[in-house]
């Protein structure tokens, strides 16, 4: 019920009460306290409403800021130049025996898988000189990886993974800026470091 809706029913309440029998003094003053509080709740949402809306158009223009600088998010792709390695982090939530880290095209196909051995807990990184699986350079362009890491007895270990490079879009999607970083459309709130 609106405040609308409230003041509507209170003095219908009011004009159609007993003569000889009128409202008793204290309900009347806990019903105009009620008014009172749900006006003041309503300006409340609407002020809040107005705050994020100024909160989200702030950001939005600071997100364009971004465009050209180089920045480090969660995410997973890889954004090859011909004859340069890639450094390919991840995070792992505790020690881990062995990791393995498959790289895909951009059609989805494995290109090749990396490995590494007795990593440690916290953020790591591998490099791929941008050959596949039989060694061949491969074209510069779109890639993907995945991380997964297995612990000393056997169990499987949380991974994330992380991507960076320079950021060549930004795009505003259903209330939520995103970058785009090496091909990937990437919440700014997975953004953990910009240079």
């Amino acid at each position: 019920m609106g405040k609308d809706d409230f003041m509507r029913l209170l003095v219908t309440q009011l004009s159609t009460q007993d003569p000889l029998k009128p409202m008793d003094s204290q309900d009347f003053g806990a019903q105009l306290a009620q008014f009172s509080s749900l006006e003041q709740m309503t300006n409340v949402n609407a002020n809040l409403t107005r705050l994020q809306q100024i909160q989200g158009a702030l950001s939005a223009s600071s997100s364009v800021n971004l465009i050209g600088r180089r920045v480090e998010a969660e995410g997973n792709g890889i954004q090859l130049a011909s004859g340069v390695p890639q450094s390919l982090g991840y995070s792992l939530g505790q020690d881990a025996r062995s990791v393995s880290i498959e790289i895909f095209d951009a059609t989805g196909n494995r290109v090749t898988t990396l490995a590494a051995e007795n990593q440690t807990a916290g953020v790591n990184s591998l490099t791929w000189n941008g050959r596949d699986a039989s060694g061949n350079a491969l074209p510069a362009g779109t890639y993907t990886f995945n991380a997964t890491a297995v612990g000393a007895s056997g169990n499987a270990v949380t991974t994330t993974t992380y991507t960076s490079g320079v950021v060549s879009d930004v795009i505003f999607e259903n209330g939520v800026n995103k970058i785009v970083l090496n091909g990937v459309r990437i919440p700014m709130s997975q953004v953990s470091r910009i240079s």
